[in-house]
């Protein structure tokens, strides 16, 4: 599997982003694509002894802010690391994509740039979150403020298509 990840999302990236990365090369066997500045990326890296073998890096200059308007993604910053990381999604170069920025972009990005499943009126961010009894999926984690009811219904097929496809839950 290989996931892209916006190198410049979140906070204290892109240092936090790349060991999170190093540690999915090592305990998950997947491939890296990371998107931003490339010379930033393999400074920091190699000032704090990080590897990035089983990384690759997707440069651009230019980083959204979380203080840019969302809708800013596909107008004046698609050249950003979470532009990029988007466009690459939907041509295909990756099978999934991380972003810890602007949620707001990223819906609007994963909406206008990569796209809905044909039929899903809306997406739903969905966190895998530990539980008392193994890990859960929480379904639309606030993404949406007025649902209607064939959306909370969306909702529940993609939850449960992914704890069984991906978490591999039996009839979840």
């Amino acid at each position: 599997m290989k996931v892209i990840v916006d190198a410049f999302g979140g906070d204290n990236a892109p240092l936090e982003v790349i060991k999170g990365c190093a540690e999915a090369v090592s305990g998950l066997g997947v491939e890296i694509l990371l998107t931003g500045s490339e010379s930033v990326i393999k400074k920091c890296a190699a000032d704090n002894g990080i590897s990035l073998n089983g990384m690759e890096i997707a440069h651009t200059d230019e980083v959204f802010d979380i203080h840019d308007e969302p809708n800013e993604i596909i107008k004046s910053k698609k050249n950003t690391s979470l532009g990029l990381g988007l466009q690459l999604l939907a041509e295909g170069k990756g099978d999934a994509f991380v972003c810890a920025g602007s949620t707001g972009a990223l819906v609007m990005g994963a909406t206008f740039i990569v796209k809905r499943i044909k039929g899903i009126k809306r997406i739903a961010p969905s966190p895998v979150l530990p539980g008392d009894k193994g890990s859960f999926i929480l379904l639309d984690a606030g993404a949406n403020t007025e649902c209607r009811p064939e959306m909370l219904v969306q909702f529940a097929v993609m939850g449960s298509a992914y704890a069984e496809k991906v978490l591999g839950y039996k009839n979840p």
